[in-house]
């Protein structure tokens, strides 16, 4: 259900209004708008309204690509019909959805026709959270891919327009009716609908409405009614008459790199249909992709910035990503006010954000948590994992479509995936750090990671505590200290010598923000680089906007947050000032800070 603008308080933050909503009997019901999700029947109805007269099951059958968009992704339940009716090779579900309902109340709305869907489990399991953006989910290995824009449907179809190159092959329009819900059914949204549809892309609707046809057709769609009695009377089908949009994507990419950015390009590409030849040049898996117990956590921030939503929706994205693979574990996460963080950011974060997703908890509250001593409040994000990035690496690349240690011809499309390397590139302003993990033996573990002043990550063998920032090289010893010293921070004793290390090198930019998209000079050329201490937030994400773009779907980000990442921004930058990494070394533009050396 698409609706009206979001409220000037709404505005300051990233979480958005859910829906509100009620049962009659197996119907739900939205008071708001006074008009059902659906009938009792349900998935009948989706097949009358909405499949049948697109026959959607005869035109999906067999195609590489079928893409199906929405209006009103309400309950889902459209998406869980369409996916076991389409019989196509790859089918991407796009909707739009103004007030998502919450978890709970799509569980008891679709809880009827769970037994006869079984994809309702997993859609609930991996259901989004009430978030401003793109969320973006996959199932049955790839095959399935759904994409939902949280928001007004006016800019998501306007973003979603500006990036697909794939046609749609069909529309359904299944908001609340236009005499309930006017907003929605503005003019200019089917003329956004045409400029994103294929040849002969159809479009179905529940309603009858006048107006609603005469806006179709202005668009370029020829419509007819469809008898729905004894139902009622007639709902609307029509088909797009103009030449449509058309794309075709490569069949195999190059990826350099097979540390976890690469991994999860390669995954992301062969998902997608793409032969993947994947190689690792400059031995990015032996490097810090191998590190035993990354936090993988979102860093959030108040506001609606561009920057603010990268990290919120990278967050949403990769966790779900992340958490069916070997190699991961979601443990939830405590981030605890420090330095970087202090009591009053992490309430303004928590105040922007869905409720059922972060929260704010006392230090008395976290400390019974994690069972051990928090000096502080801190966010608690049950979402977060804990993963060891080599199994996860391993996991990723078990695919038929990814081949090792081969490069096709020349000419071919590639992704580097090449951590702190930039090869012919200079003009990227990256470059390496070096970090140290240790492997502490304790009598007490914490319940789960805390981060905020150092990491404290539960494992197998001990309590991994980490990790040192290394501008310029330190002497032999100092890491362990630095770790140590963190360690009594927390414990107030002074632990015995680390059992383990881990040393890696981060690959970082000037601005701290990964490098993700096309090099303007070299058109096939992608880079997914500079991922510095979170990328098992950031590398699944820029691996899923490259593999997207690649292929020519939207992606699951939106437009100004592409150009945030993109490696323009440093040409740009450069016609102001000189590189600041042009010698392929931090020092020049950042001092040494290593205040936790002892």
């Amino acid at each position: 259900m698409a609706g009206p603008q979001a409220s000037a308080t709404e505005s300051q933050a990233l979480a958005i209004e859910p829906a509100a909503i009620e049962f009659d009997g197996g119907r739900p019901v939205s008071p708001v708008f006074e008009d059902i999700y659906f009938d009792a029947d349900g998935p009948a109805e989706t097949l009358r309204v909405f499949l049948g007269p697109a026959a959607i099951e005869t035109r999906a059958r067999g195609a590489e690509l079928f893409t199906v968009a929405e209006l009103g992704f309400g309950t889902g339940l459209n998406f869980l019909v369409t996916a076991q009716v389409a019989k196509t090779r790859r089918l991407h579900f796009v909707s739009f959805e103004r007030h998502p309902l919450r978890r709970d109340d799509a569980e008891q709305a679709l809880a009827e026709w769970r037994r006869d869907y079984p994809l309702a489990a997993l859609l609930l399991d991996a259901w989004p959270p009430a978030l401003a953006g793109w969320h973006r989910r996959h199932f049955a290995g790839g095959r399935i891919q759904l994409s939902v824009w949280h928001g007004d449907a006016a800019p998501g179809l306007e973003d979603f327009a500006r990036q697909q190159r794939c046609g749609v092959d069909a529309w359904f329009l299944d908001g609340f009716a236009p005499t309930r819900n006017p907003a929605m059914w503005r003019a200019e949204l089917f003329h956004s609908m045409a400029r994103s549809s294929g040849a002969g892309a159809t479009v179905t609707t529940f309603t009858a409405a006048g107006q609603v046809r005469r806006d179709l057709e202005a668009a370029g769609f020829e419509t007819r009614r469809v008898d729905q009695r004894p139902h009622k009377r007639h709902s609307t089908a029509a088909v797009f008459r103009g030449a449509g949009i058309g794309f075709a994507a490569p069949e195999r990419v190059n990826v350099l790199g097979a540390g976890l950015a690469g991994a999860c390009a390669a995954r992301a590409l062969a998902e997608k249909g793409v032969e993947a030849a994947l190689v690792d040049p400059a031995g990015i898996a032996a490097g810090a992709s191998r590190v035993p117990a990354a936090v993988l956590h979102g860093r959030l921030l108040a506001g609606t910035t561009a920057q603010a939503r990268l990290r919120a929706q990278a967050f949403a994205y990769s966790s779900e990503r992340l958490k069916v693979l070997r190699g991961t574990r979601q443990t939830g996460m405590l981030q605890v006010a420090g330095a970087n963080a202090n009591a009053a950011r992490l309430h303004r974060v928590a105040g922007a954000m869905p409720k059922d997703w972060v929260r704010l908890l006392s230090a008395e509250e976290a400390s019974r948590l994690a069972d051990i001593p928090v000096p502080d409040v801190a966010l608690h994000t049950p979402s977060a994992l804990t993963v060891n990035a080599g199994e996860c690496v391993r996991a990723l690349l078990e695919h038929p479509r990814i081949a090792g240690d081969e490069v096709s011809e020349e000419g071919v499309t590639t992704v580097l995936a090449t951590g702190a390397q930039r090869g012919e590139f200079g003009y990227l302003e990256l470059t390496g750090i070096g970090g140290q993990m240790d492997l502490f033996r304790v009598p007490h573990m914490p319940t789960l990671p805390l981060v905020g002043r150092g990491s404290l990550v539960p494992g197998a063998n001990g309590l991994w505590v980490g990790a040192t920032y290394e501008y310029r090289p330190w002497p032999a010893g100092d890491a362990e200290l630095a770790n140590a010293k963190r360690l009594a921070d927390w414990t107030k004793t002074v632990p015995d010598a680390a059992v383990a290390s881990f040393r890696g090198i981060r690959a970082v930019t000037s601005d701290r923000l990964p490098i993700v998209g096309r090099d303007a000079s070299q058109e096939r050329v992608w880079f997914s680089l500079g991922h510095g201490s979170h990328g098992t937030v950031t590398a699944p994400f820029a691996a899923e906007c490259i593999a997207s773009q690649i292929v020519g779907e939207a992606a699951p980000a939106d437009i100004e947050m592409l150009a945030l990442l993109s490696p323009d921004r440093f040409r740009e930058r450069q016609r102001r000032r000189p590189n600041p990494f042009r010698n392929g070394t931090v020092e020049a533009a950042t001092p040494d800070r290593t205040p936790e050396r002892s």
